[in-house]
């Protein structure tokens, strides 16, 4: 019998609510999943703030291998920002600036893509040595490969969106953005999930078929609402209507209202007008207001069955950080005055990011199946 299969039966019975415990893995691989997740969120840290300080477009070439290493010399700094001032963005944002200027967007981006290919080492040198040991057997080889398939196409989506921005446009393509975002979120979602399974902990008993529909519920239009905040972050919306809880003094835009500007031409060229602005901002105002008001909802009625100390200290986290997420939206809407600030900005991203890992624990949680193997 194999050494991790021979494990993977708990000694006992658990009770009803106790956790059930699946495939015991080594230490090693479960510390390296947890290292990932942590390599992952400060991924999406350091992007919003390539992005807030409009970093991304400063280097203008995808070298995998030779990019790694920076400019070293005053020739090689002069060679790339002439490079970066043949680019819209130099010629419509930011034309006369220096060079020193120049560096510090410079280090970000660098920073960005240096941090990935760090994760690439770190994911794939430990992978090599547990493959040599044994210690990942199919099932978590399968789920292991779904992760590194994201991480690629998150990487990918990202030199699509930044060429999106090399061309005509002085601004990376916001439906780009937020697709590039919303893969790396589900990378991390995959991975999360895929450490909640080799851990096995879940419930041997579930709530019933109301309360996990509404957490469900929840997760999906979580991911829904971060979706919008990429679109809204990449459309630079806050600074349309940096105002609340109205929107400029309105509910509802008058731009909305008028029936004329519900254009296919208005959705693809976002930024002639600010319609898209005030769309996207309007239905991540409301998602937000709804998704709040479900994991209020969870909270309570998960503390009201009562069913299990870890489904409840779930649902407390996924609340805590709601209302964190709700007012860090709010501050960063307001203080949006001609420029979106950057730490509150990443400050928000960061708690969605959050937010997402404590609902994916109610999901795992409510589930309430002993281990079974099953990715779902």
């Amino acid at each position: 019998m194999n050494k991790l299969a021979a494990a993977s039966s708990p000694k006992s019975t658990a009770s009803s609510t106790e956790p059930t415990v699946g495939r015991r893995y080594p230490r090693a691989v479960r510390n390296w999943l947890i290292v990932g997740i942590v390599l992952i969120f400060v991924q999406v840290v350091v992007g919003g703030i390539t992005r807030l300080t409009g970093s991304g477009l400063s280097i203008t070439k995808w070298e995998i291998v030779t990019g790694a290493l920076p400019p070293l010399n005053a020739e090689q700094w002069t060679s790339e920002f002439e490079l970066y001032q043949a680019t819209p963005q130099y010629e419509k944002l930011n034309e006369g600036m220096g060079l020193s200027d120049f560096k510090f967007i410079y280090f970000w981006e660098y920073f960005h893509r240096l941090w990935a290919r760090m994760m690439g080492f770190a994911f794939l040198l430990p992978l090599a040595y547990f493959l040599f040991k044994g210690y990942i057997d199919r099932a978590l080889g399968k789920r292991l490969a779904l992760v590194f398939f994201a991480a690629a196409l998150t990487a990918s989506f990202g030199w699509i969106m930044v060429a999106s921005g090399l061309i005509e446009r002085p601004l990376v393509n916001a439906y780009k953005l937020s697709m590039h975002l919303g893969i790396a979120f589900v990378t991390f979602g995959i991975l999360l999930w895929t450490t909640f399974w080799v851990f096995g902990h879940s419930l041997s008993a579930k709530p019933g078929r109301a309360t996990r529909q509404l957490v469900y519920w929840t997760m999906g239009l979580l991911t829904l609402q971060i979706l919008l905040g990429g679109m809204m972050s990449g459309m630079k919306a806050a600074l349309f209507y940096p105002t609340w809880p109205d929107l400029n003094g309105e509910t509802i835009p008058q731009i909305l209202l008028n029936a004329e500007n519900w254009t296919l031409q208005n959705v693809i060229e976002y930024d002639r007008t600010p319609f898209m602005s005030a769309l996207v901002q309007l239905l991540h105002r409301t998602t937000g207001y709804i998704v709040a008001g479900l994991v209020v909802w969870m909270f309570v009625r998960i503390r009201r069955i009562n069913l299990a100390p870890r489904l409840n200290a779930a649902a407390s986290l996924s609340l805590l950080l709601v209302i964190v997420q709700v007012l860090l939206g709010i501050g960063t809407v307001v203080l949006s005055q001609g420029v979106i600030p950057v730490a509150w900005g990443v400050a928000h991203q960061a708690v969605a990011l959050l937010l997402l890992a404590s609902v994916l624990w109610d999901v795992w949680l409510v589930r309430g199946r002993a281990f079974d193997g099953s990715l779902l």
